[in-house]
């Protein structure tokens, strides 16, 4: 596969701490500026980039063909934020919905690769989709999984459901490069990781900060405190939970809140 698109944000005044910042599905990177900024702000670099199949990186839209190559994709900005960081520094992971799924797999599979990866923020990280599926769609997925892994169908999800910050939803909605179709491919390696996300929750060895927004109805919310229980307890574990927030919660109302959050709690990490 091509190179992936990838960029990296240096702090001004570093305090030794870079963060690999993973977007969700339908998404891409630059919708995170603000974020970037604050971090940088607060003498945090960044690296980042879009997944395969989204934003600005090869591939086709809404599809992979293996979930490894999302993996794959965060092992290069791990890397190139050790590197910003030198020996001395740390790096932490955010990911949002899918990049939070995204990053559970990374630390249960690579983590202990990367001693320098120091704590993770995962906020609404996709365990579960809000909307049961019917069994009948999950059967034909499972044969176009088989036949036509590369068929895309739209996901369905309502923009509406994104926050309550209307002005964000309309950008979203004029933005070409998202989009809400998923290929049959990428709907089975979601399921799968999902599963193994929760059944192999102990295997993360780091702390976790987990935010959930209470009134999600892009993915479960209710999946999320029974995960957090399941994690390997350690003392900077934390479980928050708004319950006034729609999915995206850096762009809800209450972002300046969650942001106080995420920084005090990354500069303990």
């Amino acid at each position: 596969m091509q190179d992936i698109h990838t960029k990296t944000f240096p702090a001004d005044r570093s305090g030794g701490l870079a963060a690999v910042l993973i977007h969700g599905a339908s998404d891409h990177s630059a919708r995170y500026a603000h974020v970037i900024q604050e971090l940088n702000e607060h003498g945090i670099a960044v690296v980042t980039g879009d997944l395969p199949g989204f934003g600005h990186s090869p591939g086709l839209h809404g599809h992979i063909d293996h979930f490894d190559q999302y993996l794959d994709a965060v092992e290069g900005w791990v890397r190139q934020a050790k590197q910003l960081v030198g020996a001395a520094g740390s790096v932490a992971i955010i990911g949002h919905s899918m990049g939070g799924l995204v990053a559970v797999r990374f630390l249960q599979e690579r983590g202990a690769m990367h001693e320098q990866i120091v704590g993770a923020v995962l906020t609404s990280p996709l365990l579960r989709v809000a909307v049961e599926i019917p069994a009948w769609k999950r059967s034909i997925a499972k044969v176009l999984d088989r036949v036509l892994p590369k068929l895309r169908l739209p996901s369905n999800i309502s923009t509406a459901f994104l926050t309550r910050t209307p002005e964000i939803v309309a950008a979203y909605e004029q933005d070409p490069l998202c989009g809400g179709v998923v290929s049959a491919r990428w709907f089975y390696e979601i399921q799968r990781a999902t599963a193994l996300a929760k059944r192999e929750a102990d295997k993360i060895g780091v702390p976790i900060l987990l935010m959930q927004a209470g009134s999600d109805k892009i993915v479960a919310p209710e999946e999320a405190e029974p995960f957090f229980r399941s994690l390997s307890m350690r003392e900077n574990n934390k479980f928050i939970l708004y319950p006034q927030c729609y999915h995206e919660l850096f762009n809800e109302p209450e972002q300046a809140e969650i942001m106080r959050e995420l920084l005090k709690w990354l500069k303990n990490a």
